[in-house]
């Protein structure tokens, strides 16, 4: 089930982040943002009646288009290769799509093999290599898709 994220959600999706990004993990405060601010659209998978993961987007302006950025994608890695990222990424495409977003982009780590496979499969293409967007020496690929 894929539903909207709530306050009380909070300490759930900021445990997820950072088991799955580690240093990398945005701080609390921005995670209480994407949950509080009207700005952005979080949403969260449940599985066996817990929040297995979750997804934080928003809408932008590029070029005089209104698009979506996805800003954190996360599964627990003990629920991954479940098709829950798949479906995560899918509904907030949609939830964009509705909003009137033409097309997406997101980055991820360009050695983060998962992500960017996740991405391809769902036919997102490579518009730049982003370099050292996650810390010196550590780059990422920044991927669009028109939806």
């Amino acid at each position: 089930m894929i539903r909207r994220a709530e306050k009380s959600d909070l300490k759930t999706l900021y445990d997820i982040e950072v088991e799955c990004f580690h240093e990398d993990a945005f701080p609390l405060h921005f995670m209480e943002q994407f949950i509080e601010d009207s700005k952005f659209i979080t949403l969260v998978a449940i599985l066996e009646n817990k929040i297995v993961g979750f997804i934080t987007a928003s809408i932008e302006i590029y070029k005089g288009e209104r698009v979506g950025h996805v800003y954190s994608i996360n599964v627990k890695p003990e629920y991954r290769r479940r098709g829950v990222g798949s479906h995560l990424l899918k509904s907030m495409e949609e939830n964009l799509r509705r909003s009137g977003a033409r097309a997406c982009y997101l980055e991820a780590r360009k050695d983060n093999v998962a992500a960017v496979n996740l991405y391809l499969k769902h036919k997102y293409v490579t518009v730049s290599i982003l370099r050292n967007y996650y810390g010196a020496g550590r780059d990422g690929i920044r991927f669009m898709k028109v939806l």
